[in-house]
């Protein structure tokens, strides 16, 4: 790993104290100086974690969930090898709150089988809130907030910076590009702008035996920005396309019922053709469109105010194989819009930070008229309004914060059945949601948080109204139109040691559901044109959920760094104690990384990973459509990298990456789609990024 230049014996190794998550984070690099000036948008008194931009870019060629999997606590929901959800402590779907450079995505994620509509690689840093943050963001965030932020645009920079990735992966023989550039306009005071873009291609994937035939995908992605900087005034105006089609796995969608059982038993495709880059029918294909506007005002005698709009358009369409050669019209076909107004104001005097807003968001969704198919949903359309108060204390070894907010939401559905008959209503939601919370810090090794808050959510029309198959995981999926919103009570609490080998965290939480919303069989299947398809139908119940993640770095010299990170969950029904479906089941990983410290220009680094998830036995057979759960299974990966500093600004960074190794046979328990095939087998990437 080393040719061209000489380790170091020794080490220079330096702890220092960790800053608030609220403060401006500043790292030093040695060889060059990078000053990095970033606002973090998760409060310090809640309990949360950062990805950054080394970790972002490493993902390319991957889903958002997979690059949030290296959160303790944080794990996946799929449907196949492309489509996945990321899940915060068993929450997922529309319990987790995904909020895009401060608009939250608004599309079509309901169900399992539609995943964000999201480019990850056009972010500098993720960050992950564990907590129920409802307070400052409104409803669905009862798991969780997942908040996605680019830097800040560059008004000083000289002359212009960016960079350019390349991915290779033998899994589906897929590529990915993704770029960026941002400078200052010449000649300009206080102008600023920014480019960025993302390309992914793949064929057919495959698990540790067989192909998945109709897996591939084609993503083609771009955003911009704009910024204007002159004393306290800052306007940013923002654009992206999101532009994705998927393949379905066609073992999952075809045949009788005879067939279909016979799917189920197998546990894998019945016939398997040959590797094919084309992406047949059935697919999915999604464009979705976002614009931000952003007024900021900062004055020292009455804080700062911040005013947001935001547009977004999501186009969605599914296409399944039909007869008559009708395959290219869609049997789906989705356009909802959005806008979003939210002004925040908030004030520092002293130890004291008062904060305060209000949101307003107002969403339709309709249907394509054409398609010779009666629509999942009916059209709806969706009013919110809401505003919160926080008011927050930092001291020298403790802070504490309290908030209070009120929302109101009132949605209309309209629509008729398969028969013919008119369908819908009208639903009126208001709720008062509240959160405290607080950190200590007893010495400056140890840091203990911990926060309550109370969160809620609306039943979606798709909850409400739907009748019909799901594209992506092959199930039948009916409503129930008597659903009550969610309510949720959770409190974390994490503590924290730091010392020069050591860090370890620990979150502990405990987590009251009223009115759970979720989908179980009915244990019957339907025979539709498209073929027979297993139903499931939405119920409620009272939940209870509790957990615990670590996440333990051990560095016992300065060139070796031994990272494990842990998860386990227990769900159950309150009043009966029967187990709820869909949980991930207990899961350990561990990384050991070694980094020489080297002469010269170059830095190289080599690591590996072992991952262990255990079989779901918290599980209810009558929730399943099988009455047993995968096995226990281990994964074996391997990671190493070799960056080129060039001079100046430029680096040029070459990482080989691997995933299951040993190409292990193995199927997870939250991927809706293991009932027809496993999960992925093999898969070696190679990356090329060159920064200047």
């Amino acid at each position: 790993m080393v040719m061209m230049g000489v380790c170091l014996p020794g080490v220079l190794h330096a702890l220092t104290k960790p800053l608030p998550t609220d403060s401006i984070i500043s790292t030093q690099q040695l060889n060059e100086v990078v000053v990095a000036t970033e606002r973090n948008k998760a409060s310090i008194n809640s309990v949360n974690s950062t990805l950054g931009t080394k970790a972002i870019d490493k993902a390319i060629g991957k889903t958002l969930a997979a690059l949030l999997e290296q959160v303790s606590g944080i794990s996946s929901i799929q449907t196949g090898s492309t489509i996945a959800k990321p899940v915060i402590h068993g929450m997922y779907g529309n319990r987790i709150l995904l909020i895009n450079n401060g608009a939250r995505l608004t599309g079509q994620q309901w169900g399992a089988d539609h995943a964000p509509e999201i480019d990850k690689n056009s972010f500098q840093k993720i960050e992950v809130v564990k907590g129920a943050e409802s307070v400052r963001y409104g409803s669905e965030a009862l798991g969780g907030i997942i908040l996605m932020e680019q830097k800040s645009l560059p008004y000083g920079l000289a002359t212009p910076q960016g960079h350019l990735s390349v991915m290779y992966g033998n899994n589906g023989h897929r590529y990915a590009m993704a770029g960026m550039a941002e400078g200052k306009i010449p000649g300009s005071k206080g102008l600023a702008w920014r480019l960025h873009g993302t390309y992914g291609n793949s064929g057919d994937q495959r698990t540790a035996h067989y192909l998945l035939n109709n897996m591939g995908y084609r993503e083609a992605n771009v955003s911009t920005a704009l910024g204007y900087n002159r004393g306290a005034w800052r306007a940013e105006l923002n654009y992206s396309l999101f532009d994705q089609k998927i393949g379905v796995m066609q073992s999952a969608q075809m045949g009788n019922e005879n067939l279909l059982q016979e799917r189920i038993r197998l546990g894998r495709p019945v016939s398997v053709t040959p590797y094919s880059r084309t992406i047949g029918y059935p697919h999915q294909k999604v464009m979705h469109h976002t614009a931000i506007l952003r007024l900021s005002y900062h004055t020292a005698t009455w804080g700062s105010f911040e005013w947001q709009t935001s547009y977004q358009h999501d186009n969605r369409r599914e296409n399944r194989i039909r007869r008559m050669n009708n395959s290219d019209i869609p049997t789906v076909s989705l356009r909802l819009q959005s806008v979003q107004n939210t002004l925040n104001w908030n004030r520092w005097h002293k130890a004291w930070k008062s904060e305060a807003g209000v949101q307003l968001l107002n969403v339709e969704n309709h249907s394509e008229r054409g398609t010779g198919v009666v629509p999942i949903i009916p059209n709806y359309t969706e009013l919110a309004v809401g505003g919160y108060a926080v008011q927050k204390y930092s001291g020298d070894k403790w802070g504490a914060e309290a908030g209070v907010r009120t929302d109101y939401q009132h949605t209309q559905a309209d629509g008729y059945d398969w028969t013919g008959q008119r369908y819908g209503g009208r639903h009126n939601f208001t709720n008062f949601t509240y959160s405290i919370g607080g950190h200590y810090r007893p010495t400056p090794r140890w840091r203990l948080t911990s926060n309550f808050g109370m969160a809620w959510r609306a039943p979606h029309v798709y909850e409400l109204y739907s009748n019909g198959n799901e594209l992506g995981s092959g199930m039948y999926v009916i409503g129930n139109k008597a659903l009550k919103s969610e309510h949720s009570y959770k409190w974390i609490t994490s503590a924290e040691y730091r010392a020069p080998m050591v860090r370890v965290r620990a979150d502990a939480y405990l987590q009251w559901i009223e009115n759970y919303i979720y989908d179980e069989p009915t244990h019957s299947n339907i025979v539709v044109v498209a073929g027979a398809f297993p139903v499931f139908a939405y119920k409620q119940t009272e939940a209870f959920f509790r957990g615990v993640d670590l996440d333990v770095h051990f560095t016992p010299i300065a060139t070796i760094d031994y990272h494990l990170m842990g998860a386990a969950i227990w769900a159950n029904e309150r009043g009966t104690g029967n187990y709820l479906p869909y949980i991930p089941s207990a899961r350990l990983s561990h990384t050991l990384t070694w980094n020489p410290r080297c002469r010269g220009k170059l830095r190289p680094s080599v690591g590996i990973t072992h991952r262990f998830v255990a079989r779901q036995n918290r599980f209810d057979p009558k929730t399943d459509l099988i009455n047993f759960a995968p096995r226990a299974y281990n994964l074996l990966g391997f990671e190493a990298a070799l960056e080129w500093l060039l001079g100046g600004k430029q680096s040029l960074q070459i990482t080989l990456m691997g995933d299951n190794i040993l190409n292990h046979e193995y199927k997870e328990y939250t991927n809706r789609s293991r009932y027809y095939a496993h999960d992925l087998g093999r898969d070696i990437r190679c990356m090329v990024k060159w920064n200047y």
